[in-house]
């Protein structure tokens, strides 16, 4: 895929998000946010109990890499059918390469928002979980 294709992508996902919206019966609400880049985003989540994702969306706002890259964070987790350990441990690089480091720039923490986030609530669900 060309830097165009990667560009058109990026766009097709902030205009056509994938898992945007509330998740009714989210366990765990986690915001997040980018100060460089003004956006934010809000992940709802909701476990099995046995380390797989039940649900999953997000709400947000921000610019066209901070919110298209969560889109597509999104949409892998969810078709590739990621564990949650598997979520944890997706590595931010594989996701900037995935929506080009020539698209993103030196803009690496707006393309990351979205799956830091994510990362975030999956660690909240586990340590409440723990907790019992």
């Amino acid at each position: 895929m060309d830097r165009k294709d990667r560009v058109s992508r990026l766009i097709e996902h902030v205009e056509n998000p994938r898992h945007k919206g509330v998740l009714d019966g989210a366990q765990v609400m986690m915001p997040g946010g980018s100060s460089e880049c003004g956006g934010s985003v809000t992940v709802y989540l909701k476990g099995n109990g046995k380390g797989r994702i039940e649900g999953l969306s997000w709400t947000g706002q921000g610019d066209t890499i901070s919110m298209g890259a969560t889109s597509v964070a999104f949409e892998r987790v969810l078709e590739e059918d990621l564990t949650m350990d598997e979520v944890l441990d997706f590595d931010y690089e594989v996701l900037l390469q995935e929506i080009g480091r020539d698209v993103i720039g030196s803009r690496a923490r707006n393309a990351t928002m979205g799956l830091s986030t994510l990362k975030s609530a999956v660690r909240k669900y586990l340590r409440e979980r723990a907790a019992g």
